[in-house]
């Protein structure tokens, strides 16, 4: 049986410490919102896979629709070879936007790239080179997203200088802390 003392062990021999890891855990399996680690402890997910899993861990209409297209077609870069759903899903998302107006779609994999994406699509359109970001405020950990992050430690300490033309605003919440 594998233990969590064990495993970190593993991961300290195996992955950069730049790979933070929040609980000293590792999941064995889940479902709905419920984790359990690889001693068989249970745990409420409150993090969700940080946002991506709304419907929790294994729901039956999630895995039945991985599975049919598992039976299809696993995986191909769609800027080499295109299939239909990543056009389907890009149609469907235009016809939600609100607003008499052509819409397009860019899907990515991560929010830093769509953090990126969307900084270069607005000084595109703008023509303007700079960005506004809070305080305090976590973008990414890519090249241009760590200069928009509001906090050096740990993300970009050392790292020397990042892209400029960042402005920065206090985030506009009473309640907030001023940094």
């Amino acid at each position: 049986m594998n233990s969590n003392r064990a495993m970190m062990a593993r991961r300290s021999d195996a992955v950069p410490r730049g790979v933070g890891q929040i609980h000293p855990i590792f999941a064995e399996r889940a479902e709905n919102c419920r984790v359990w680690d690889v001693e068989g402890r249970e745990y409420l997910d409150f993090a969700g896979g940080i946002a991506v899993l709304n419907t929790g861990h294994l729901h039956p209409q999630i895995v039945a629709a991985v599975e049919d297209q598992l039976k299809k077609l696993s995986h191909t870069c769609f800027q080499v070879l295109a299939y239909e759903p990543y056009l389907a899903l890009c149609e469907k998302m235009n016809q939600k936007v609100p607003g008499d107006f052509a819409k397009k779609t860019l899907l990515v994999t991560t929010g830093s790239e769509a953090v990126e994406n969307a900084v270069k699509i607005a000084r595109a359109a703008t023509g303007r080179s700079g960005a506004i970001a809070f305080t305090g405020a976590y973008h990414g950990r890519t090249h241009y997203t760590l200069s928009l992050t509001g906090k050096v430690n740990p993300y970009s300490a050392g790292m020397g200088l990042m892209p400029g033309h960042v402005y920065r605003a206090l985030y506009p919440c009473a309640l907030a802390r001023r940094q």
